[in-house]
């Protein structure tokens, strides 16, 4: 793939029934990469020879309805992922800011371990004061570093993307060794969400996210 080579795709304009097609197809790819990680993870499991990391149970979402699971996991935690890794593929200055308060807010959530509200403050706060030092000259510079360094930008959003899921489980310095196993399916489904977002814009990469998402969490709504 040409994306995983130069870190970068021209957009392509699309009708909307071809961009339906394009979002089934890519769909598809998708759930490939899912079976094919829970095909591995439970003959893995079957063999007992590997002990695989087990999902963390302390979220704060455990005190939620199944009907608001779904919601967060389905349409809020998506868009929020791909305003985050996303959209900064493609620099301008309000990418750019959006892509920083995702990253600022992720930071303070995950690392200092806030409550969201906190955490969206700091992300806003940290903003504003960003976009005041951005000025003309420091965003030029930018955006000839994004365009001289793109395989740099694509895959460091993209692991960021992959190791942000590592908060889903319970760390431990023993679980190292199966790292890339935790981060595998992520990586390529990164992989799909970024040629996406380059060949056929934010609403398809989101959209996609959406689709992705909401097909694994549907159960949630049966959820007690």
């Amino acid at each position: 793939m040409i994306l995983a080579k130069t870190g970068f795709a021209e957009q392509e304009k699309k009708t909307f029934k071809e961009s339906t097609r394009i979002l089934i197809r890519l769909f598809l790819v998708l759930l490939v990469i899912k079976v094919l990680y829970l095909g591995i993870t439970v003959l893995i499991d079957l063999l007992d020879k590997i002990m695989i990391p087990a999902v963390s149970n302390n979220f704060e979402v455990d005190t939620f309805s199944g009907t608001q699971k779904f919601i967060l996991t389905a349409l809020i935690v998506p868009i929020i992922e791909e305003l985050t890794f996303r959209l900064g593929l493609r620099f301008s200055k309000i990418n750019f800011l959006i892509m920083f308060s995702g990253i600022a807010y992720m930071m303070s959530k995950l690392i200092l371990q806030l409550q969201w509200y906190t955490s969206l403050c700091i992300a806003g706060m940290a903003v504003l004061l960003l976009a005041l030092v951005l000025k003309d000259q420091i965003v030029n510079r930018m955006a000839e570093f994004w365009k001289s360094n793109r395989l740099i930008v694509f895959y460091s959003l993209l692991f960021a993307f992959a190791f942000l899921h590592m908060s889903n489980y319970d760390l431990r310095v023993s679980m190292l060794p199966y790292v890339p196993f935790m981060v595998i399916s992520h990586l390529l489904g990164g992989l799909v969400f970024s040629y996406a977002r380059f060949k056929y814009g934010m609403v398809m990469a989101i959209g996609l996210h959406v689709l992705n998402n909401a097909l694994f969490s549907f159960p949630l709504l049966f959820a007690s």
